[in-house]
């Protein structure tokens, strides 16, 4: 599967230039036998896809295409190491490194992550712990609110968890599951974390980020909004997932 996290080395002993990085949005589309490929093994990490089992593997394109779905352009954060090739270079550098990885073993592989946070502060109640932090419209057009909060609820609380407010915006509005009971819902989606190169991206790692929000209705006309937030499993989120946010 990992065939190879030498691509830079292995162009160079192919006499193959991998310094171009067209944008996804300028490849020739008309030209046959082509596949979008990463030079150098690079990671990226998507909220709100499909789950899929660890090792598991897409296509570079797949990646792409499946990752703008849900509101990420993962091409963007790829841009300095896409190319596209033809399928018989693609099998030559394909081959190469793997014949590099069984004389040289593995490599550490680089990671490209970013994160990206924003919120907008609006004081609409009385007490401080009712003002809204941020608004939106959930997956089914019902509008979710941040509030300041406490230590048992609210933005005060989720922070406790690591988690940053564009992880829940993303969880909320691209959820994998979604349950009403009562005044409550429940979000929960995949966060997947890619390791990309040549035409091949594979599942590094994955982990469940779930939002619990309070719809109930105040005097200032928004919902309670968000209780807590939350990764399953380890409650405080590791930095990986919390970066998924780009």
């Amino acid at each position: 599967m990992f065939q190879g996290f030498v691509a830079f080395a292995v162009a160079i002993s192919l006499g193959v230039s991998l310094s171009a990085s067209p944008s996804i949005g300028h490849l020739d589309q008309s030209a046959e036998d082509t596949a979008l490929i990463v030079t150098e093994p690079t990671s990226v990490t998507v909220l709100g896809m499909d789950e899929l089992d660890l090792g598991e593997t897409v296509s570079v394109e797949e990646l792409i295409t499946e990752a703008e779905d849900v509101g990420q352009p993962v091409d963007e954060e790829l841009a300095e190491v896409l190319e596209e090739v033809t399928s018989d270079k693609l099998e030559e550098l394909s081959d190469a490194g793997a014949d590099h990885l069984a004389d040289a073993g593995d490599a550490t592989r680089p990671r490209m992550m970013a994160t990206v946070y924003k919120s907008a502060i609006a004081k609409t109640a009385s007490d401080p712990a009712y003002g809204i932090v941020s608004q939106w419209w959930d997956n089914k057009s019902i509008r979710v609110t941040v509030r300041k909060g406490t230590s048992t609820w609210g933005w005060t609380h989720v922070q406790k968890h690591n988690v940053s407010m564009t992880m829940i915006q993303k969880t909320t509005k691209f959820p994998k599951t979604r349950s009403v009971s009562g005044s409550t819902i429940t979000y929960q989606t995949p966060a997947m974390k890619f390791t990309c190169w040549l035409a091949t991206c594979w599942v590094e790692k994955s982990m469940d980020v779930r939002v619990v929000s309070n719809n109930t209705r105040l005097t200032d006309g928004s919902p309670k909004g968000v209780i807590t937030a939350y990764c399953v499993g380890p409650t405080v989120c590791p930095a990986w997932v919390r970066q998924v946010a780009g």
